[in-house]
């Protein structure tokens, strides 16, 4: 089936080369994640705009994406993709080009936005982190850009931000608070050594106030016998602020030495057909997961995934997907289901469970 699709996009493309016009300049290559070479900007144009938006009724929609590759190169490749595919879904006209930043120092950055503003790009999706934000709010000259971030909250900003920033990223926050819900007695907490880890540990740290356990999972450690057998642990719920791998070793532990939990809970980090196959059904019969992704047209995400990007699970690329919709039509086609109000992207938070091979919604009454 996926080679069909194949061939219906190349024919979709080659019949846009014959009647209008693809044009990839010869520039310098830039290297993303993975060690993947792209060349920039790559341009596509093909027929009559949809929407009337004055970028487009000028001939071409213009985006620029902006990314420190030594920092999140491996959402770089994927980002991209998410971009190229959502606008050729649209068929309409449209230019892209990537600029890396390599990383996030503040000569970096400010090169790099200015280096945007020269070319006249006035939509921007910039994959950086809150570390970046306050040499951002500083470039006066960006200020008749628009600039999605999918990777930074509202929550994160310490908004003082501009007007026109849009934070996109999904809320941790808000999918501990429904996971705790299902809270009724004592709470405990693993957390790995890591970025991510530190920031979920210290959420849930200002979200529970008494944590009977709160444990630290080394990156360098597997074996969590003495961890999972802590009798302090029997009826507790168990949030998993850890990674796929860890959440798997210790969920097969937590099993196989009979330790009586209550709910087991973890974020959208955890939500991931991977987990499925790196664990036995009976590890996951207490363990909730939290999503945030809405689900997308068929036919778009059929599109990315033979992009090789998926926006079912990974939800930096549907963050980026939620970000390119809004800047280019207000999120009014009805492709994306989340809105952008006071310049933040609005999530639901649904749980589900696990059977044997997928994944279930509960409903809670």
């Amino acid at each position: 089936m996926k080679h069909l699709y194949l061939i219906i996009v190349s024919i979709f493309l080659f019949t846009a080369c014959t009647n209008n016009e693809i044009t990839i300049p010869k520039t310098n290559n830039t290297t993303v994640a993975n060690n993947t070479t792209y060349q920039e900007p790559y341009r596509y144009i093909k027929t009559i705009p949809t929407y009337d938006n004055e970028e487009i009724s000028d001939g071409n929609f213009r985006i620029a994406i902006v990314f420190p590759s030594k920092v999140v190169g491996k959402y770089g490749n994927t980002t991209i993709n998410s971009v190229i595919g959502y606008l050729l879904f649209q068929n309409s006209k449209f230019e892209i080009e990537s600029f890396d930043s390599e990383n996030e120092s503040v000569d970096s950055i400010y090169n790099t936005l200015n280096e945007v503003k020269n070319k006249g790009y006035k939509k921007v999706i910039a994959l950086v982190t809150s570390n970046s934000l306050a040499t951002i709010n500083n470039i006066s000259s960006i200020s008749n850009m628009e600039v999605y971030f999918p990777l930074i909250s509202k929550q994160e900003s310490n908004y003082n931000n501009s007007s026109n920033f849009i934070f996109g990223a999904i809320s941790y926050e808000n999918q501990m608070k429904k996971l705790l819900e299902l809270s009724t007695g004592d709470n405990a907490q693993f957390y790995e050594d890591s970025s991510i880890g530190m920031k979920l540990k210290n959420i849930y740290e200002n979200l529970v106030p008494d944590i009977l356990v709160n444990q630290t999972i080394l990156q360098t450690n597997n074996n969590f016998k003495e961890i999972v057998t802590n009798e302090k642990l029997k009826h507790t719920n168990l949030m998993l602020n850890t990674t796929i791998v860890k959440s798997s070793i210790i969920l097969s532990q937590l099993y196989a030495f009979e330790t009586q939990n209550g709910a087991i809970m973890t974020t959208q980090q955890n939500f991931d057909p991977l987990i499925l196959s790196l664990t036995q059904y009976e590890d996951r019969l207490n363990l909730v997961f939290a999503n945030s992704i809405e689900n997308t047209d068929d036919r778009l995400t059929e599109l990315l995934n033979l992009l090789d990007t998926d926006v079912k699970y990974n939800w930096v690329n549907y963050s980026t997907l939620v970000g390119v919709d809004y800047l280019f039509s207000r999120n009014k086609n009805g492709l994306i289901k989340n809105k952008v109000l006071n310049n933040e992207v609005l999530y639901n938070t649904y749980l589900y469970y696990s059977t044997e091979a997928s994944f279930k919604k509960l409903e809670l009454n």
